[in-house]
């Protein structure tokens, strides 16, 4: 579809209206960001080395975390030393399993409630939640995005009313699903 042309009365209305304003703010001039600028130039700065870290190890202290304070020495998981480390390894009893494969957020979200607080009435200790890694694709700022559920389920768990019940929350060992599933130990049922 064409643009209209706009007849010689038009014109000089639209000169008369433009010649009686004044611009709200100043035109913005577009500066490129320090990153970008670093990247066209192909120098991009070093990040920080960290020390590697293990799943059970006592943190050390790192330069700052995501709240902007230094984390304390000694920090431990919620359970004893060494139901952690069987933990960890795989190596304890699986109570039960909850499996969120091709649900909605918020079927696998009533279900995930559902069947943790279940379990936890019945005195299980240690449930398999299967996610599935999910598709890997990226969005429109070039990051990678893996599975929606992979990602909300830990924080699920967070939430009340399952923070209350929930006493650690790892990622499983690969023959239980490795990247694609959780071991959810939940406190004691009292």
């Amino acid at each position: 579809m064409a643009a209209k042309k706009l007849s010689d009365d038009e014109k000089t209305l639209w000169r008369q209206v433009t010649e009686r304003i004044d611009p709200m703010r100043e035109s913005f001039a577009f500066e490129p960001s320090t990153k970008a600028k670093l990247k066209s130039a192909g120098v991009m700065p070093q990040r920080p080395k960290f020390a590697a870290f293990r799943v059970g190890e006592k943190t050390k202290l790192t330069p700052l975390t995501p709240s902007g304070e230094t984390s304390p020495k000694g920090v431990t998981p919620n359970m004893d030393k060494k139901n952690f480390q069987r933990l960890v390894r795989g190596k304890l009893d699986i109570d039960g399993r909850v499996d969120l494969h091709g649900m909605t957020q918020e079927q696998a979200k009533i279900m995930l409630r559902t069947k943790l607080m279940q379990g936890h009435d019945r005195g299980k200790r240690l449930i398999l939640v299967i996610t599935g890694k999910g598709k890997q694709r990226t969005d429109e700022f070039n990051r990678q995005i893996s599975g929606v559920l992979r990602q909300n389920v830990p924080m699920w768990l967070r939430q009340p009313p399952l923070s209350s019940i929930v006493l650690e929350v790892i990622s499983a060992q690969q023959r239980h699903g490795g990247e694609g599933a959780f071991y959810v130990y939940l406190r004691r049922n009292r």
